[in-house]
């Protein structure tokens, strides 16, 4: 069973305190004793830590910058658009009325691949691109090159098209989480 919120709150509080004040000096005869035992005591540090082994109790203040957002808002050039919730993992969006699913994988936090799946009762197509993300991180530009064929098939037929070089841009605006 885990201590009651209130317990962990007060002991983290002790700790503060305690390394955040230093005893007034004593004038009895146990002062050098006293100096001894403190010096050995180990101290609080605003220091970083070294390493994972870093031990050294920390004496607070030290707030950690919450890590920037990996979600974003991605509208392509003909006004569509669709959230992506962490850009630097596989994620997918829909357009064209939930008939158009754009799956990504990025390589790194600004290229990748992306598979386009079109589908809808009269049949289906597939194509890929290769995206770049260009610009500031709060609001960049993707480009999209052609890398592969279209493919499809309707009424029991299949066929490809020849891989045609044609790019197209979107904008990636930045936003807190997905709930935006």
């Amino acid at each position: 069973m885990h201590p009651p919120p209130r317990f962990i709150l007060a002991i983290a509080l002790l700790a503060l305190a305690a390394c955040s004040q230093t005893p007034a000096p004593q004038a009895d005869a146990a002062m050098p004793r006293v100096a001894v035992a403190q010096s050995e005591e180990r101290k609080c540090t605003n220091e970083p830590r070294t390493d994972e082994h870093d031990k050294r109790p920390r004496c607070g203040g030290m707030a950690v910058a919450p890590a920037a957002s990996h979600a974003y808002r991605i509208t392509l050039d003909n006004g569509e658009s669709f959230t992506a919730c962490d850009i630097t993992q596989p994620f997918s969006g829909k357009i064209g009325g939930g008939m158009v699913t754009m799956s990504f994988t990025p390589a790194d936090d600004r290229t990748g691949k992306v598979a386009w799946h079109f589908a809808n009762a009269q049949g289906m197509a597939d194509t890929a691109y290769d995206y770049t993300l260009s610009g500031p991180e709060e609001k960049m530009t993707g480009t999209f090159l052609a890398n592969a064929a279209v493919c499809g098939q309707a009424a029991g037929l299949g066929a490809c098209a020849a891989a045609n070089k044609q790019t197209f841009t979107s904008t990636w605006t930045r936003i807190e989480d997905c709930n935006e």
